[in-house]
């Protein structure tokens, strides 16, 4: 097949340029012997700046996407908009193997990654492969995740290594920047899950509205927009629901308050479970409205599939959170710590809520911070949720990036109403391990913002930090220090 097929290109020079080709990279380090480099520019870094070490590596032939010094024996081909057309590029070279896929995809700003997890486990012993913010999984393969939704290269070579382990299925989380910029342009998804909209992005879209959009299109790209699931309690699931359940009858709609599909949690470790006429009282291990609501959207998507309503109903009382998703570590305190990845307004507020449906008339302990380079708008309402819901504030950093630590901070206090009724710790570590040593008998600790991250970004440099590893860590040494006082 020509890789170039359906794409506009210009030779600006043929070295043999109708070769065959043994690979294509847009990372020079991954390129070998007769690979095609593709330089794509992105916001931190010009791959135009390595064609020299593109061309060392074994690169053949080198697509730019503006007129550059040809100083090397190899083609040069020149096409336009280059990021777009990527995805073509790469579908042509590995012969279009989402065609032979069944591809789920799940968007919304809350629960994405939490419903693939429930997804996977609701099919029972199918493989999958399972992409998103945690990991990529490729049947029994795991890989570490680098975007939410990967580069269109990179998503076409998960497919191609999908279909070569005979492996059907996908689920895979689609994020509104993927869906912007055109990554997932060259797909057509069998199903759909909207979970939720709330602010989040702002930076990138400017407002809810354009973010919507943004969500909107994973819909268009349906084979069937019959196959699509909305959680209707939350506004722009409902309005989505309303512009296509019209003329698409077999779409699922779900809720707490009202669906096709309801849930509702019962007092004694149970929920209810209601699918049009059929009610059935069900084992749920997890907390939270949220959890919820993410397992009826996994289930919507389970019975558009096909599976058994039977099977399904056997495999919800099995399903356990997804890492650093309201993730309960336990080293034999007296007092309950949870981690979770709320780093929006709406997460945080679910996570506090859902905390405070399970103390014991303690105190919730609250860790929170907001991101560098991210939606600044966010940060004084975070700050108003965590005051506003819980007893105790811990305010520190995460992932501050390339912005100043004190904007952050500046941004953040703006929310807080009740003066110094904070503390404000902006070493994460010392932060953790105060609240651990203030913590009480039932109290619960809440570490939000990180939930999977094994790492804390400072200036453009990745440090390895995991709020696991210092929480435990620190519970074990108060222990240590308790049992020899």
């Amino acid at each position: 097949m020509n890789i170039f097929s359906g794409i506009e290109y210009e030779v600006l020079r043929d070295i043999d340029f109708n070769r065959k080709y043994d690979g294509i990279e847009y990372d020079s380090r991954k390129v070998k012997e007769n690979y095609i480099f593709v330089a794509l520019e992105g916001a931190n870094v010009d791959g135009h700046d390595y064609i020299d070490s593109a061309v060392k590596n074994g690169a053949t032939c080198i697509i730019v996407s503006r007129k550059v010094e040809m100083k090397h024996k190899v083609s040069y081909v020149l096409i336009d908009e280059i990021r777009h057309k990527l995805g073509y590029l790469a579908s042509n070279f590995y012969e279009w193997p989402q065609r032979k896929l069944k591809i789920i995809g799940v968007t919304g700003t809350n629960g994405k990654t939490s419903s693939t997890y429930m997804i996977e486990k609701l099919m029972g012993d199918t493989p999958i492969t399972r992409i998103g913010t945690i990991e990529y999984k490729i049947g029994d393969e795991v890989f570490e995740a680098v975007n939410t939704t990967p580069e269109s290269l990179d998503l076409i070579k998960i497919f191609d290594k999908t279909l070569k382990k005979k492996i059907e299925y996908v689920v895979m989380e689609v994020s509104s920047h993927s869906l912007e910029i055109g990554r997932v342009d060259v797909l057509d998804f069998d199903y759909a899950l909207f979970t939720n909209l709330t602010q989040d992005h702002l930076d990138y879209h400017v407002t809810m509205e354009n973010y919507f959009q943004a969500k909107r299109k994973l819909f268009l790209k349906l084979k069937d927009i019959n196959n699509s699931v909305f959680n209707i309690d939350d506004k722009y699931g409902k309005r989505l629901y309303d512009e296509f359940v019209e003329d698409n009858p077999e779409i699922i709609s779900y809720g707490i308050e009202g669906g096709d599909l309801e849930g509702e949690y019962l007092d004694d470790g149970y929920i209810d479970i209601k699918f049009r006429e059929k009610v059935e009282k069900v084992k749920f291990a997890l907390l939270g409205d949220f959890n919820l609501y993410n397992t009826l959207g996994a289930v919507a998507i389970a019975l558009k599939m096909g599976i058994k309503w039977e099977d399904i109903l056997e495999r919800i009382s099995n399903i356990k959170a997804a890492p650093g998703r309201f993730e309960a570590l336990n080293c034999g305190q007296d007092y309950k710590v949870i981690v979770d990845y709320a780093h929006t307004p709406d997460a945080l507020v679910n996570v506090i809520v859902a905390a405070r449906n399970i103390r014991n008339g303690n105190r919730i302990i609250t860790i929170f911070g907001c991101g560098g380079d991210r939606d600044r708008t966010k940060r004084p309402i975070m700050a108003k949720a965590a005051e506003n819901l819980s007893d105790i504030v811990i305010l520190t950093s995460d992932n501050p990036r390339t912005e100043s630590p004190e904007q952050i901070f500046t941004d953040v206090k703006t929310g807080f109403t009740k003066n110094d009724d904070y503390f404000f710790e902006p070493d994460r570590e010392k932060a953790i391990k105060l609240a651990i040593n203030m913590a009480e008998k039932n109290d619960i600790i809440l570490i939000t913002g990180k939930g999977h991250e094994t790492y804390h970004i400072i200036g453009t440099k990745k440090w390895h930090f995991d709020d696991k590893e210092i929480a435990r860590r620190e519970i074990v040494r108060r222990r240590m220090v308790e049992n020899v006082n």
